[in-house]
C-alpha cells in the first residue's frame, strides 16, 4: 500500500521526494525541525516517545482520529521562522491545517496538493513569499476556508479556487497580489467572505461579483488602486453585512442601490474620490452600525432619512464638503459612540441632546462654522474620551460637566469664542493627556488645585486669565508643554515649576508676571524652549545647563 501511495504522490507532485513511508509522528518531528529554523520556540512538547506510538496525538495543536492519524494541526502564535517542509503532504488525513502568526518563511510547498481532505487551510500572518501556488487547491474538494492574509505573496490572484464548490471564506488580503480581480470569482457561489483588501490590485471591480448571493463580507479596499465606480449591482447582495471599499481610488457617486442592503452593519467607503450627495436611500440600511464616508468630495447635507438609523454607533463624515446643520436627530441615536464630521462646512448649533444616550466616546466637529452653546450632556454616561471642537464659533461658557468627565483623554477647543471661567475640574482629570484652550475669551483665575497626572500638554494661550500661576502646577509630573502666554497673569513664577522634570517647552510671554526668574529652573534639564518675554521679570537663565 505504501508503495502505491508513493507512486501516486510521484504522479501528482513530481517534485515530491520523501516517499519512504514516514509515520505521522515522524512527519511532525520533521515539521518541527524545519519550522524551528535556527531559533524557533513553542513546540517543546513535540518529542518522540518510544513507549507510546500514539504520543504525537497529544502534541500541542494536534488532533488525531481513531487510527491515530493526524486530522487537525493548529499551531499558531509561536515563533517558527523556518519553512514548511515538503513532508507536510504526507499528513493526508488533515482536515484542518492552521499555521497562523508564526513568522514562517519561504514558499508554500507544492506537496500540499496531497492534502485532499482539507476543509481549513490557514497560513495567515506569516512571511511566505513568491506566488501562491493555486494548483495545490485543485484536489481540495471539501475546502471551506482559505486564509493567506498578511504574507508577502505576489503575482496574480489564484483562479484555481473557482472550482471549489464548498468554499465559504477566502482571505487573500494583506499581500502584494497585482492585476485585476478575476471575473471567475463570481462563480464561487458558496462564498460568504471575500477579502482582497491591502494588495496592489487595479482595473475595475467586477460588477459580476453581485452574483455571490451568499456573500456576507466583501473587503476590497486599502492599497488597491481601481478604476471607475462602485458597481450599483452590489445593491443586490442582500445578505451582505460588511462592505469595505475604503482607500482604493473609487470615483463617481455612491449608488443609491446600496440602500437595499438591509442586513449591512458596516459600510466603509472612506478615502476615495466619491462625489455628489449622500443618497437619502441609505436610510434603508436599518441594521447599520458603522458608517464611514470620510475623506471624499461629498456635498449636500446629512439626509433627513438618516433619523431611522437607530442602530448606528459610528458616523465618520469628516473631510468632505458637506454643509447645513447637524440634524437634531443625531442626538436621538440611542447607540451613538463616535461622531466625527470635522473639516466640512456645517453651521448652526449642535443638538443639545447630543450625548444624552450615555454612550458617546468621541466627538470631533472641528473646522466647521458651528456656533451656539456646547451641549451639557456630552459625558452623561461617563464614556467621553475625545472632545474636539476647535476652529468654530462656539459661544458662552464651557459646561462644568466637562470638568467632571473622568473618562476624557483629549480636550481641544481652541479658536472659538468661549467666555467665562475654565471649569476647575479640567485640571484634575486623571486620564487627560492634552488640554488645548487657546484663542478664546476665557477669564478668571487658574484653580489653586491642579493634579492631572497624565497631562502632557496644557495650552491656555491668548485668553483673559488673571491672577497668579498656582504653585500646584508643579503637580503635573508628566507635563511636557506649558503655554500660558498672552493672558493677564501676575505675581511671580512659582518655584514648583522646577519640579516638572519632563517639561520641554514653557511659554509665559506677554503677561504681567514679575519678580525674579527662579534660579532652580536650571534643574529642568529637559527644557528646550523658554519664552518669558514681555513681562516684568528680573534675573536671568544660565545657558550652560540647556541644550543648544
Amino acid at each position: 500500500m505504501k508503495r502505491f501511495l508513493c507512486f501516486l504522490l510521484l504522479i501528482l507532485v513530481p517534485l515530491f521526494t520523501p516517499c519512504i513511508g514516514y509515520s505521522d509522528l515522524e512527519v511532525l518531528l520533521k515539521l518541527k525541525t524545519s519550522m524551528y529554523g535556527r531559533n524557533g520556540t513553542g513546540l517543546e512538547d513535540w518529542v518522540a516517545s518510544p513507549a507510546s506510538p500514539t504520543a504525537h496525538c497529544y502534541f500541542s495543536g494536534v488532533k488525531c482520529d481513531e487510527e491515530s492519524r493526524v486530522v487537525s494541526l493548529n499551531v499558531s502564535f509561536r515563533y517558527l521562522p523556518g519553512p514548511i517542509p515538503p513532508e507536510i503532504g504526507l499528513l493526508n488525513k488533515l482536515v484542518n491545517l492552521t499555521l497562523s502568526s508564526n513568522n514562517l518563511t519561504g514558499e508554500i510547498p507544492v506537496e500540499m496538493a496531497m492534502l485532499t481532505s482539507l476543509r481549513i487551510l490557514n497560513v495567515s500572518n506569516n512571511v511566505f513569499d513568491m506566488s501562491f501556488p493555486g494548483k495545490i487547491t485543485l484536489g481540495m474538494a471539501q475546502l471551506e476556508v482559505l486564509d493567506v492574509y498578511n504574507n508577502n505573496f505576489s503575482g496574480s490572484l489564484p483562479t484555481e479556487i473557482v472550482s471549489l464548490k464548498n468554499l465559504k471564506h477566502v482571505h487573500l488580503g494583506g499581500n502584494f497580489f497585482s492585476g485585476t480581480i478575476p471575473e471567475e470569482y463570481s462563480e464561487i457561489l458558496s462564498l460568504e467572505y471575500l477579502g482582497l483588501n491591502g494588495n496592489a490590485l487595479s482595473g475595475k471591480i467586477p460588477s459580476s461579483l453581485s452574483k455571490l448571493k451568499n456573500l456576507k463580507s466583501l473587503c476590497v479596499g486599502y492599497f488597491n488602486h481601481y478604476e471607475g465606480i462602485i458597481p450599483p449591482e452590489f445593491g443586490s447582495l442582500v445578505n451582505l453585512e460588511l462592505l469595505d471599499m475604503a482607500s482604493c481610488n473609487l470615483n463617481g457617486e455612491i449608488p443609491a442601490t446600496l440602500g437595499q442592503l438591509t442586513r449591512l452593519h458596516s459600510l466603509f467607503l472612506q478615502v476615495n474620490n466619491l462625489t455628489g450627495f449622500i443618497p437619502p436611500e441609505l436610510s434603508g440600511l436599518i441594521s447599520l452600525k458603522s458608517l464611514d464616508l470620510s475623506i471624499n468630495n461629498l456635498t449636500g447635507e446629512i439626509p433627513e432619512g438618516f433619523s431611522g438609523l437607530k442602530s448606528i454607533e459610528l458616523i465618520n463624515l469628516f473631510q468632505n464638503k458637506l454643509h447645513g446643520p447637524v440634524p437634531e436627530f443625531v442626538g436621538d441615536f440611542p447607540n451613538l459612540e463616535v461622531f466625527q464630521v470635522w473639516g466640512n462646512n456645517f453651521t448652526f448649533e449642535l443638538p443639545q441632546n447630543l450625548g444624552r444616550n450615555g454612550k458617546l466616546k468621541i466627538l470631533d466637529v472641528s473646522i466647521n462654522h458651528l456656533t451656539g452653546l456646547v451641549p451639557r450632556d456630552l459625558c452623561k454616561g461617563g464614556e467621553l474620551q475625545m472632545l474636539i471642537l476647535m476652529n468654530n464659533f462656539f459661544l458662552g461658557s464651557l459646561p462644568q460637566e466637562i470638568g467632571q468627565c473622568k473618562s476624557l483623554l483629549k480636550i481641544r477647543i481652541m479658536s472659538n469664542m468661549f467666555t467665562g471661567t475654565i471649569p476647575a475640574g479640567i485640571f484634575n482629570l486623571p486620564l487627560v493627556t492634552l488640554v488645548e484652550l487657546s484663542n478664546n475669551f476665557f477669564s478668571g483665575e487658574l484653580p489653586p488645585e491642579i493634579s492631572g497626572d497624565a497631562l502632557g500638554l496644557l495650552s491656555v494661550t491668548n485668553n483673559r486669565i488673571t491672577g497668579k500661576i498656582p504653585p500646584a502646577i508643579g503637580n503635573l509630573k508628566n507635563l511636557q508643554t506649558l503655554s500660558l502666554d498672552m493672558n493677564r497673569l501676575s505675581g511671580e513664577i512659582p518655584e514648583e515649576i522646577c519640579r516638572l522634570k519632563s517639561l520641554t517647552k514653557i511659554n509665559f510671554r506677554a503677561n504681567n508676571i514679575s519678580g525674579e526668574i527662579p534660579a532652580s529652573i536650571i534643574h529642568c534639564t529637559s527644557l528646550t524652549s523658554i519664552d518669558f518675554s514681555q513681562n516684568s521679570l528680573s534675573g536671568g537663565i544660565s545657558p550652560r545647563r540647556f541644550p543648544d
